[in-house]
């Protein structure tokens, strides 16, 4: 099987190749630009530097939320038209992907995004070093929620995302059971995506299917209900 995975959540855009087992390639890029200036030609160059068209590309595997609005809906809009014509696509939790750069760790990974000052996109997954468990849902939440299933969690736990290192110095400073993941895992990857998508097969559909889940409102729904 080969693989495209995309990755427009948050602060980086990446895109990867993985075909039977091996990581073809992968580009990722922590941009200043806007995703939709990058992210296509990205997956072109790597789509020529591995000799592959599109159509040689068995399924996509896009981060579906939460993060970025409007990095989301780039990424999404792009997979449904690069799918237009048939091909096969799949959501995943960016929570569940970052989760999955530090898979190889056994332990408790907490996926930490922020949100707002003081409430993150928060996930956790138990890992035993080979594959990922979701140990309660995603969700959005303040620090102290966070503390608490710390407290609650035995064993090791890793702090990935664009929130952990703030999250360990302010919560876990003097708790060496609570450690960061290593920096070049803590942002979105596309691998992280792959790897996520490759338990999640059976959740491919078509274009049509496929949805952005943003975990809390946007701001044009707010105003909305506030009118």
């Amino acid at each position: 099987m080969t693989i495209l995975g995309i990755d427009t959540s948050g602060k980086t855009a990446s895109c990867a190749v993985y075909r039977d087992g091996i990581v073809l390639g992968q580009t990722t890029v922590y941009t200043k630009l806007t995703h939709s200036q990058v992210i296509l030609p990205f997956i072109e160059r790597l789509l020529s530097d591995t000799e592959l068209g599109i159509s040689d590309i068995d399924l996509i595997a896009v981060s579906n939320g939460p993060g970025s609005y409007t990095g989301l809906r780039i990424g999404v809009a792009l997979v449904k038209g690069l799918c237009a014509t048939g091909g096969r696509c799949v959501g995943i939790s960016t929570l569940e992907a970052l989760a999955a750069n530090s898979e190889a760790a056994k332990g408790t990974i907490f996926s930490l995004m922020k949100a707002r000052p003081e409430v993150v996109y928060f996930g956790a997954y138990s890992s035993d070093g080979e594959k990922l468990t979701a140990v309660q849902p995603d969700d959005v939440t303040g620090y102290d929620a966070v503390k608490v299933l710390a407290d609650e969690t035995p064993g090791d736990i890793i702090l990935t995302g664009d929130c952990a290192e703030d999250i360990k110095a302010k919560l876990f400073a003097d708790d060496e059971r609570i450690r960061l993941a290593p920096v070049q895992n803590r942002l979105q990857q596309a691998t992280g995506v792959i790897s996520a998508a490759l338990s999640h097969l059976d959740e491919a559909g078509s274009a049509e299917d496929l949805r952005v889940r943003y975990l809390q409102i946007t701001k044009a729904e707010k105003d909305r209900l506030e009118a």
